[in-house]
């Protein structure tokens, strides 16, 4: 299968792949071949793949959609990052900072939906930037 991930500012990466573990907004989902088509809205999350030769390969995804067809995988997501491209320092900063928002309390039902997203994101960079 051909696994496409593009963004609003770039195409990230185009690989054959033997298995996709995508995270939707209601829960990861797994893609193998042959799987029946389909079209997911993107959570924020790790994105995990099998590349054709065995090397399995995380990357955040948040925001946007997924959709698979006979062959093919297509993630447009509003935000994807490679671990190596994960400022670890930043992304420690921006936890503490979301999770301090969250705390206050005096949010609207529209941006805790929206910080809980940012809060996943982060946690899921924090995520592959320890396991590389």
């Amino acid at each position: 299968m051909q696994l496409e991930i593009v963004t609003p500012v770039r195409p990230l990466l185009t690989a054959e792949v033997d298995q996709v573990i995508i995270p939707g907004e209601s829960g990861e989902f797994g893609v193998l071949p042959g799987h029946k088509p389909l079209l997911a809205q993107l959570g924020s999350g790790v994105l995990s793949f099998r590349e054709a030769g065995g090397n399995t390969t995380q990357l955040v995804v948040s925001g946007g959609l997924a959709e698979v067809l006979e062959d093919r995988i297509t993630v447009l997501a509003e935000y994807a990052s490679r671990a190596e491209e994960v400022d670890l320092a930043h992304e420690q900063a921006d936890l503490a900072q979301l999770e301090e928002k969250l705390r206050s309390g005096a949010l609207s039902d529209d941006d805790a939906h929206r910080l809980r997203h940012d809060l996943d994101r982060t946690r899921a960079s924090l995520t592959i930037v320890m396991r590389k």
